[in-house]
């Protein structure tokens, strides 16, 4: 089984027509959906392995909601409850390119997880948003550790270079030290604040850096493969592509592919989320 344990957020999602102009009104399309990157991964590797989430959502009608969309995609869902459900506003320009607005709210609450919440686990897969504040880093990096015991693989997204900043170099060390992460996702601009911070990944299994449409560069090993992606057609949104990346490697590399196979199939996963508004 897949374990995902992060963000559940209600993602507003606002594609604007156009510029936007300050100080008056400008159109666009508007919707709220499922996100969250930690319950996106979920989602996505739903339909290929068994997959649990556990979060914290607010305990109101926004994380009802969340959690019951969550589970008609097949996943197991395991939250706690906090003060009140988080929410992203994500404006989406005329290119696909996203950015965000993040209040995490309950999602930052997460606290002690119930270990009878960990049993069956093959791989965890965690981003960084999740330890980016007290107490959900405590808690997930007790969980991990615990969940270590039988081993588990263990898969760590990069997630934000903003967030990667704001642990700088000693935190994120400490992190990896005690994560030992099997795989380490990043996208372009991640890897590049990794290697700005002297974050050193040499010591994971496998390095995986996207590079929206060159190809991606795998990292075994320390020798490096490129596993060419295909263009996409009519980009509307990359929210969630990385996420369905991670899911389509994850749920390839649990069913035994190789790091190159798995990252074709991450690739065919992310192409289809960047054809949608939102996360798939």
């Amino acid at each position: 089984m897949l374990l995902t344990i992060g963000d559940l957020i209600d993602d507003v999602l606002v594609r604007r027509a156009g510029g936007l102009e300050r100080g008056t009104d400008n159109p666009a399309t508007i919707r709220h959906a499922r996100g969250g990157s930690a319950a996106n991964v979920a989602a996505a590797a739903a339909a290929s392995v068994a997959t649990r989430f556990i979060g914290c959502v607010g305990d109101d009608a926004a994380g009802d909601a969340l959690v019951h969309r969550l589970e008609r995609a097949g996943v197991d869902v395991r939250v706690q409850r906090g003060e009140r459900t988080g929410t992203i506003v994500i404006l989406v320009d005329d290119e696909g390119e996203r950015t965000m607005v993040t209040d995490r709210g309950a999602a930052a609450e997460l606290g002690p997880i119930d270990p009878s919440w960990l049993e069956g686990v093959d791989w965890v897969h965690v981003p960084l948003y999740g330890f980016s504040s007290e107490p959900s880093r405590s808690a997930i990096l007790e969980a991990v550790e615990r969940m270590r015991r039988p081993p588990a693989r263990v898969s760590l997204d990069l997630s934000s270079v903003a967030t990667m900043r704001e642990l700088g170099t000693d935190e994120l060390r400490a992190l990896i030290a005690r994560l030992r992460p099997d795989v380490v996702f990043a996208n372009r601009d991640e890897a590049g604040c990794a290697e700005a911070l002297a974050f050193d990944l040499s010591s994971v299994e496998a390095y995986i850096v996207k590079r929206g449409g060159e190809p991606v560069v795998v990292r075994v090993g320390g020798d490096d493969m490129q596993v060419p992606v295909e263009p996409v057609e009519g980009l509307i949104d990359s929210t969630g592509a990385g996420d369905a990346f991670a899911a389509g490697y994850i749920a390839a590399a649990m069913n035994g592919a190789d790091a190159a196979s798995a990252a074709r199939a991450g690739a065919g996963l992310a192409r289809r989320a960047l054809a949608e508004l939102g996360a798939l």
